[in-house]
């Protein structure tokens, strides 16, 4: 009985060496895919992150463009009040003028 026994033990250990290989296999092939999944999701979020610096620049580009608007505009009243002023004394000199010129026509 002893060589039935052997050869029992040997089959036993070569199926439980096969169950072994076919869990190893299937862990592989978990690993396999979590890291196709990982690599996946990675590359979502590297797409996401561009997609962020994106809009930092553009809202980055917008807040300029924004203060440039602010400083022409600034510019502008600037201007439009030194046309203001410009107007007055344009206005004074001619008030002055015609006081001369009527002055001048009365004493002649």
């Amino acid at each position: 009985m002893q060589p039935i026994e052997k050869l029992k033990n040997r089959l036993s250990d070569a199926i439980e060496q096969i169950e072994l290989s076919l869990e190893n296999k299937f862990e592989k092939r978990e690993n396999e895919a979590s890291t196709e999944s990982i690599i996946s999701e990675n590359l979502n979020l590297k797409r996401q992150v561009d997609n962020l610096k994106d809009q930092l620049e553009n809202s980055n580009k917008d807040d300029e463009a924004n203060l440039n608007f602010e400083n022409l505009s600034a510019e502008l009243n600037n201007l439009r009040a030194e046309r203001e002023e410009e107007k007055r004394e344009l206005q004074s000199l001619y008030d002055q003028l015609s006081s001369a010129l009527a002055a001048s026509e009365e004493t002649v």
